[in-house]
């Protein structure tokens, strides 16, 4: 996400006046500036201003026929925001899922549940590493166990102490995760913490890559803390489907 681009654009937005030109312009479709203009009790010059903030923004364009400038609506750009904000209420939603899941078991004695995928995949070491902190890659085999309608939304920042989220989508639903990475050992070991409806706070997942021979990977992902042998049972099944689903996106 472009935030210098982002931040243009919920500026331009935030003034009345501008958020009325905006209007205006998809109610009527092109102006002339003066015709605009004439909407508002400013200057010319006044407007002429507000106009260029949104064009800046990309949220308007201009034509001009001779002497005449006709300003549009240009609404592409808005795209942009519906991401953040739909980024927002899947990290909302997460964090009311996990207060839920916080609430039905904190008087309930929680067991240190956990569980180990293995699975050898035949690609290199490096790439298979890689695929785990490339947006475009996640999108693709981040999926749950029955298949995703889409591919899931990912947004992540691959550094130590950095933030991830992926918002799976199936027929029915959109499923949140997030996380935080707690270790990243190129191309040895990845180790970040797992937020999800059915997973506890301090979830964590830990992943290390071996190459037992050339143009190989061996993957041995860890999955500990859970609030039930359901909800391990489950992300084991989503797991090991995830990891089939990393294999058939790199052979």
């Amino acid at each position: 996400m472009d935030d210098e681009f982002l931040s243009r654009i919920l500026k331009a937005a935030g003034d009345t006046t501008r958020r009325r030109i905006l209007t205006l312009l998809v109610q009527e479709g092109a102006l002339r500036v003066t015709a605009l203009a004439a909407h508002f009790d400013m200057s010319l010059n006044s407007v002429s201003k507000h106009i260029k903030v949104l064009e800046e923004a990309g949220l308007v364009t201009r034509r001009t026929l001779g002497r005449e400038h006709f300003i549009a609506a240009e609404l592409e750009p808005l795209k942009l925001t519906e991401g953040w904000f739909a980024q927002l209420k899947s990290i909302w939603e997460l964090r009311l899922a996990a207060l839920e899941t916080a609430l039905i078991f904190e008087d309930e004695e929680m067991t240190e549940l956990e569980l180990t995928v293995n699975r050898t995949i035949a690609a290199a070491r490096e790439k298979v590493f890689k695929a785990w902190l490339s947006p475009d890659m996640l999108a693709k085999f981040m999926a749950p166990p029955s298949g995703g309608a889409a591919p899931s939304r990912v947004s992540n920042d691959p550094v130590k102490g950095g933030r991830f989220s992926i918002v799976m989508i199936t027929p029915e639903k959109e499923v949140p995760h997030a996380g935080t990475y707690l270790e990243i050992d190129p191309y040895s070991r990845l180790s970040f913490t797992w937020e999800s409806p059915h997973s506890l706070s301090d979830s964590v997942v830990t992943i290390d890559f071996a190459e037992p021979e050339p143009g190989t990977t061996a993957i041995t992902l860890h999955h500990v803390k859970f609030s039930s042998e359901g909800s391990r049972n489950g992300h084991e099944k989503g797991w090991t489907a995830i990891i089939d689903n990393l294999a058939a996106n790199l052979g």
